[in-house]
């Protein structure tokens, strides 16, 4: 009669450390041949990543992905028998508020607002700066003292993918679809 150590010993063959290979020895592993996409596929392949990046936002989802910690107050107020609800809040020193019958639409609108005024005043400075420098980065000079290309790629901090789906969700709306 075997007994369950006679059967597990029976099966387990020991092999000396000679006959494994180590990691750092070389392996037959061929990688993939790298191979040209066609431009039909890569436009694909793009097209999923802009999908992914930018997609239908209401103006309350943007503002909330840029500030998280800001709180958007809510007040009820009646006007000629009607319930109104009045979204307020403060940043950077400046109050926004917007008034409407839902709360939800309240907060859409005072954001939106908000939105707005950031995007206007970061079109007017950059016009103002296009006046001034034709780009804002650093020139490189070359041997003869003449000012040729930019170094680099002008670096912009603005969310511009967030107001690239604002838009996208104003644009839709205003087809109503």
């Amino acid at each position: 009669m075997l007994n369950c150590f006679d059967v597990l010993s029976a099966k387990v063959e020991w092999k000396s450390l000679d006959e494994y290979k180590t990691i750092n020895e070389k392996t037959d592993v061929k990688l993939p041949v790298k191979r040209k996409i066609n431009k039909e596929e890569r436009n694909k392949r793009r097209n999923a990543v802009v999908r992914r990046l930018v997609l239908p936002k209401s103006p309350l989802v943007v503002f909330n992905e840029l500030f998280k910690g800001v709180p958007i107050h809510t007040d009820e107020t009646i006007i000629h028998n009607i319930k109104c609800y009045t979204a307020t809040f403060k940043i950077d020193g400046q109050s926004f508020s917007e008034m409407d019958i839902s709360k939800i639409q309240a907060k859409q609108k005072v954001c939106e607002n908000f939105l707005r005024v950031m995007l206007e005043t970061k079109l007017s400075e950059r016009y103002g700066e296009k006046r001034e420098s034709p780009m804002n980065c650093e020139m490189e000079v070359r041997e003869n003292g003449s000012i040729s290309e930019p170094k680099g790629i002008p670096q912009d901090d603005f969310p511009w993918g967030n107001f690239a789906s604002l838009a996208l969700y104003k644009l839709i709306n205003q087809w109503e679809i």
